[in-house]
């Protein structure tokens, strides 16, 4: 029971941490994923190159060869694994909040086109789901099935289309309400589309073997020094700007100004 308290304890801290690190700015995080690789392996390539390990292979060190083609195929099988993944979930979760926020445009106009005396008051229940929305859906990480207050925002919305619905029983608010329809099921397919984050435990192995892929580099034997230098700092500066690509693909910065112009469209229809 304690094992299992510590293990949730260390999973928040890992998720905070995370979370943090991918709301720094852009250079900020590609500085620290280039620089931490560099940082580790310069100390270990200067004790190689002062204990003169020079050569052609030949001195004992197949086994390193071999353990970095093996650590090096699967940091980069894992890496193409969490960039397809990551750049899909984004890319699918970008089309769905494009979808929801053009429904919402196109539902005031048909309310305007239908009453124009409707807009006010239907315009001021979209807006505020949409604020309610950006601030606990968008620019933070909802719950699954998303945010109470979001959800509440948007049974408002419900909830007017049934009293014009009640108050127009011809069918001439048709148009108004098929938006609606259509925007209840976008929302419910929003909420339940991962939102393209890191998962914690995949990051952490990848982060493991993009440093152990950097060492084993680093302790190869070379037959020049400055070959040696070439080959450490190549596969650190490579190593580094590969897992900076994932975080940048999972960051905040990535989805904001798409996200900023969607919802700025369905603002401006106040205007």
């Amino acid at each position: 029971m304690r094992g299992r308290w510590g293990a949730c304890r260390d999973r928040g801290v890992v998720t905070t941490v995370l979370a943090g690190f991918l709301s720094l700015p852009i250079p900020l995080i590609i500085a620290i994923c280039v620089l931490v690789p560099v940082a580790i392996v310069v100390p270990i390539v200067l004790k190689v190159t002062d204990s003169h390990v020079l050569g052609d292979g030949d001195n004992g060190y197949e086994g390193l060869v071999a353990l970095f083609g093996f650590v090096g195929t699967a940091f980069a099988l894992l890496l193409a694994f969490i960039i397809v993944n990551v750049q899909t979930e984004q890319s699918s979760a970008q089309s769905t909040l494009f979808s929801e926020t053009s429904t919402m445009e196109s539902m005031l106009k048909e309310v305007k086109a239908f009453d124009p005396k409707l807009t006010p008051e239907i315009k001021a229940l979209v807006l505020n789901y949409l604020d309610v929305v950006r601030a606990n859906e968008i620019d933070v990480s909802a719950p699954s099935g998303g945010d109470p207050r979001a959800e509440e925002a948007f049974e408002k919305i419900l909830a007017r289309m049934d009293k014009l619905q009640k108050d127009y029983p011809g069918g001439e608010a048709q148009p108004v309400l098929d938006e609606a329809s259509k925007l209840a099921d976008i929302r419910d397919s929003r909420v339940d589309t991962p939102s393209g984050s890191l998962d914690e435990t995949t990051t952490v192995i990848c982060i493991i073997l993009a440093l152990i892929t950097a060492i084993v580099m680093a302790l190869l034997p070379a037959p020049r020094r400055w070959v040696k230098w070439v080959q450490s700092l190549g596969v650190a500066l490579a190593v580094g700007m590969v897992m900076s690509l994932v975080f940048y693909i999972a960051s905040d910065a990535y989805t904001k100004t798409a996200e900023d112009q969607q919802i700025k469209r369905v603002e401006q229809v106040k205007e």
